[in-house]
């Protein structure tokens, strides 16, 4: 037994919205279904002499496997939405017909209810009739017995008028919940049938990989939207719960906070050292941001590593334009560590800060005649901690101590990261000097210091 306000929701329901989702869809369909004849007609009709052959059926009959699942796809998920749109449909006119029944019910009942008690006054007509139509207590019989013979010549028609506005508003719910629990598991359903475009899924991953053009020789940048690289850290100091304090940690402890609000007085040029310090202290291990754009502005040679990367990318970009033939794509560029390219930072702030932390690319590239515009984000990955038996480049103070915090439970190792973005334009042939050379050789990222030198 529903009332009015429970098919609220129905009523401001949109459907015509809805059906421009469904039509979209099916015409999305309409227009692959168009495409797959000339596609699946390109089976058979060339003949390759080349080595590539196999690989060219091989993407051919992948490119058409992709096309078929967006095809289906589309088809049933429209057709599940359309299905929805008519249920929803058909819910508002059941509401509109409750609606209409509960009015008529409200004209007739009005003079009666005009005697009542004020909750009965207040209430809807449907609540209104339920209340007077059954005398539920001494108190409510008190209340209604002057209307009783009023009561009794309207209960016909006000008891018809009740169970077609309450029975409108059940089918109007039934139908819309019906509807809506089919339209979820038609559009699962469809969801499952679309291809996987995923830059990281294995059949992505295996096109890029073994597709000529996609993927350079060295594996600096290629195709793809942003994708974040998978980076191994050591870990020193992992947690140990049976690890026991001693005297000795306690007093290093207070030390090491003693140092840190000394320095946090007195050296603002150490702040991002500082706070990233702080933070691991507290023991929550939360990744944390560093302001990588301050980071190009103080440190010389985190702004050639940046410099770098970009030079790096216009290159590649270049490249893979040549390679490709497309005006316009996303790539991504390998990871690599700054020491193994001669450029760790160089100030103490970003010594601490940062330390040897990964640098890559991501970019949108869009190429207009002889010109490439290339919108570059670098990125600056690392994880901050303290290194068996290495010490702080600035002070020389070892880093067992505070490696220990990290044993005992105290304080705890966490990621951090930075980007900057720039954007260049440049003509084709005209490639950035990196120089005097194409720069040192990019090496695939290990562990955070190569040299035991401290990150933190």
């Amino acid at each position: 037994m529903a009332y009015r306000d429970a098919v609220k929701y129905i009523e401001e329901m949109k459907p015509g919205h809805v059906n421009v989702v469904a039509q979209e869809c099916l015409n999305t369909r309409g227009i692959i279904r168009e495409a797959l004849p000339d596609l699946d007609g390109l089976r058979g009709r060339t003949e390759w002499v080349s080595d590539a052959a196999g690989l060219y059926e091989q993407r051919l009959r992948e490119t058409i496997d992709l096309v078929e699942g967006l095809h289906d796809g589309f088809e049933k998920a429209g057709r599940a939405i359309a299905d929805y749109v008519r249920a929803q449909t058909r819910a508002q006119e059941l509401v509109a017909d409750g609606i209409t029944a509960e009015g008529q019910l409200r004209v007739l009942i009005a003079p009666i209810v005009a005697t009542q008690s004020p909750v009965v006054r207040m209430s809807d007509a449907l609540r209104a009739w339920h209340d007077l139509r059954a005398t539920t207590g001494f108190t409510d019989w008190l209340i209604e017995f002057g209307a009783q013979d009023e009561i009794e010549e309207v209960r016909a028609d006000a008891d018809r008028l009740w169970q077609t506005a309450t029975g409108a508003y059940d089918d109007a719910i039934r139908i819309e919940t019906d509807a809506r629990t089919e339209a979820v598991a038609q559009l699962t359903a469809a969801y499952r049938l679309l291809p996987d475009f995923l830059a990281n899924s294995e059949l992505s991953a295996k096109i890029v990989s073994q597709t000529p053009g996609l993927r350079d020789a060295s594996g600096k940048y290629h195709v793809g939207p942003p994708t974040a690289p998978e980076l191994r850290w050591d870990n020193d100091f992992p947690y140990d719960p049976n690890a026991t304090p001693t005297p000795a940690d306690y007093a290093g402890w207070n030390k090491w906070q003693a140092i840190l609000r000394g320095a946090q007085a007195a050296r603002p040029d150490l702040d991002d050292a500082l706070a990233l310090y702080a933070h691991y202290r507290t023991g929550l291990g939360t990744d944390m941001r560093v302001d990588f754009e301050e980071g190009y502005r103080e440190d010389p040679n985190i702004r050639q590593a940046v410099d770098n990367e970009i030079a790096l990318a216009q290159r590649e970009a270049e490249r893979l334009y040549r390679e490709t033939g497309q005006t316009g794509f996303q790539m991504t560029g390998d990871p690599a560590m700054v020491d193994s390219m001669g450029l760790y930072p160089t100030t103490e702030n970003w010594q601490k800060a940062l330390g040897d932390f990964a640098i890559y690319g991501t970019s949108d590239v869009v190429v207009d005649g002889d010109q490439i515009t290339m919108k570059i984000r670098v990125h600056a990955e690392d994880v901050y901690n303290f290194n068996l038996n290495a010490a702080d480049i600035a002070t020389g103070e070892p880093d067992n101590d505070n490696g220990r915090f990290s044993t005992l439970g105290w304080a705890k190792e966490f990621r951090t990261y930075g980007e900057m973005e720039r954007t260049v334009t440049w003509t084709i042939g005209e490639p950035p000097d990196l120089g005097g050379g194409t720069g040192p050789e990019r090496s695939a990222p290990g562990e955070d210091r190569a040299d035991g030198r401290s990150d933190g």
